[in-house]
C-alpha cells in the first residue's frame, strides 16, 4: 500500500503527490494508504490533512484500489469524509481502529473493514473490546501495526508480525470462538479486501 501519512501533509510537494500517483498504479500496489486524519500529533493543520485525505480517496477510486485509513482522535471528521466522498466505491480498512461500536457499524455500512491490533489485549481497552465483540466477523481483520502497540504480554516492546497470534487469541476469547475460526475468517477477509486469489 502506498500513501502519505496525515502527519506529513504539511511538508508535501507536488512531486511527492505525483510520485504516489505514479507508484499506486503498479501491480505490486494493492491499496492506497496508510492515509487519513491524525489530530493527536497536530503537526499539520486539520484542513491540510482533509485535503490530502480526499486526494487519496479520489486516487483510490480512480485506480479501483481499497483504502487503508488512519484515524487518530479524528473520528467525526473521518466518518464525515467517508460518508460524503466516493470512498464506498472501493472500501478498505480502518486500521488500528479506536472508535466506538456505533462508528464501526457506520463504516461497515460504507463497505469498510475494521482492523484491530495489540490494544485489544490492553487492560483499559474497553471500547476496543466492545468493537471486537460486536462487529460482524466478515468485516474484521487483525493486524500488528508494527513496530507499535505490541499486545500483552509484550506491551512496550517492539511489535512484530509473529505477535499477532496474541491479538488473535484475545479476539477469539472475546467472541467465544476458536482461534482457528477467527484466523480463517480474517484471512479470507484480507484476501477479499486486497483482491488476492
Amino acid at each position: 500500500a502506498l500513501g502519505i501519512h496525515p502527519t506529513d501533509s504539511g511538508e508535501l510537494t507536488e512531486s511527492d503527490i505525483e510520485w504516489i500517483k505514479t507508484n499506486c498504479t503498479l501491480d505490486k500496489c494493492v491499496a492506497v494508504g496508510e492515509i487519513g486524519l491524525d489530530y493527536y500529533w497536530d503537526t499539520t493543520t486539520k484542513d491540510a490533512q482533509k485535503v490530502l485525505f480526499q486526494q487519496h480517496i479520489d486516487l483510490a477510486c480512480q485506480l479501483k484500489k481499497p483504502l487503508v485509513i488512519h484515524d487518530r482522535e479524528a473520528h467525526g471528521d473521518t466518518l464525515e469524509i467517508l460518508k460524503n466522498s466516493n470512498a464506498r466505491q472501493v472500501g478498505g480498512i480502518l486500521h488500528a481502529f479506536s472508535g466506538s461500536v456505533e462508528m464501526a457499524l457506520e463504516v461497515i455500512k460504507l463497505g469498510f473493514y475494521i482492523g484491530l491490533g495489540g490494544p485489544v489485549t490492553f487492560k483499559n481497552a474497553r471500547k476496543t473490546v466492545e468493537v471486537a465483540a460486536a462487529i460482524p466477523l466478515d468485516h474484521l481483520v487483525i493486524e500488528t501495526d508494527c513496530p507499535y502497540m505490541a499486545p500483552v504480554p509484550f506491551r512496550g516492546k517492539r511489535n512484530e508480525p509473529m505477535l499477532v497470534q496474541h491479538t488473535a487469541a484475545k479476539i477469539a476469547e472475546i467472541r467465544g470462538i476458536s482461534v482457528e475460526e477467527l484466523v480463517e475468517a480474517t484471512y479470507q477477509n484480507g484476501k477479499r479486501i486486497y483482491g488476492i486469489q
